[in-house]
């Protein structure tokens, strides 16, 4: 009988268990800093690195980025530390980069935009390089 008593109170508290369990989801992020401004803005810049590429590629005009690219030394990053001279230094390396190629001629076009997108690979290099591979995908077939 005391068998029977502790079985039926085991079973109880099972299904009691099974059916208040919460079942937790496994969120992955594609972006684990997406709330830092300096990482909202350098994936704006990629997407905007992609549209002069697809410029640069059929031989279009190139809107300017400069402005909006700036912020870039403003914006705050997710770790504080990354703001510093050297970083600064890129920075503003890569915004002379991208203003030479906004007022390049036709024949330095490609040669610039190349250039741009060593700028970038250079500073993830030494800051963040999550994002080289992607960044690799910015270059223009041989």
């Amino acid at each position: 009988m005391r068998n029977l008593v502790l079985i039926t109170v085991f079973l109880g508290l099972l299904s009691v268990s099974c059916t208040t369990k919460e079942t937790k989801q496994v969120q992955t992020t594609r972006y684990p800093n997406e709330d830092a401004p300096l990482a909202l803005l350098m994936r704006a810049m990629f997407e905007d690195m992609e549209e002069i590429k697809d410029a640069v590629e059929k031989g279009n005009s190139i809107k300017s980025y400069l402005s909006k690219h700036r912020e870039l030394l403003t914006a705050r990053p997710t770790n504080p530390n990354v703001k510093t001279v050297t970083f600064e230094l890129m920075g503003n390396a890569y915004l002379e980069s991208l203003d030479l190629m906004e007022k390049s001629s036709e024949e330095e076009l490609i040669s610039n935009y190349k250039m741009l997108v060593e700028t970038c690979l250079a500073c993830h290099q030494q800051y963040c390089p999550g994002p080289i591979k992607r960044i690799n995908l910015l270059n223009l077939p041989l």
